[in-house]
């Protein structure tokens, strides 16, 4: 199986959106600005045909301003998981942080997706010093 890994770009948001069925929108492709210069997106490709995706962008965070590649998200289509996709997309993302100086990689882990949370951790991640706090305004909906 020849797998090709490139950066995402908007001709894949259909391929994308299919394959994210539910957990993305159009609205999170369009915020992500897939070949901008943030974007740090990544797709895999069987046969020209999209298999899996990451959605990650570099941001400026906390006082002083660090530069941090912020994963929000990873998905491989069922039938391609367990064939070490999921390591290539993140292996890709990686090496162009290397070379574009960006120091720090956080990844967004539900702690209750333990399958997830050992991915993330086979990776050589680990918990962070950071406390994320959210407050979820009512009547809002996640997903717009």
């Amino acid at each position: 199986m020849g797998i090709a890994i490139r950066k995402m770009s908007k001709d894949d948001f259909d391929a994308v959106l299919a394959l994210g069925g539910n957990l993305i929108d159009l609205g999170d492709l369009i915020a992500s600005e897939p070949g901008g210069p943030l974007d740090l997106s990544f797709v895999a490709e069987v046969d020209g045909q999209v298999i899996g995706f990451n959605l990650a962008r570099i941001q400026y965070v906390g006082i002083p301003l660090t530069k941090v590649c912020v994963i929000g998200g990873i998905v491989v289509e069922h039938e391609y998981r367990r064939h070490g996709i999921g390591y290539k997309l993140i292996d890709e993302m990686f090496e162009y942080c290397r070379k574009n100086g960006v120091p720090t990689i956080r990844a967004l882990v539900d702690t209750n997706d333990e399958q997830l949370r050992r991915f993330i951790e086979s990776l050589g991640f680990r918990c962070s010093t950071i406390s994320n706090y959210d407050r979820t305004l009512p009547g809002v909906s996640h997903i717009s």
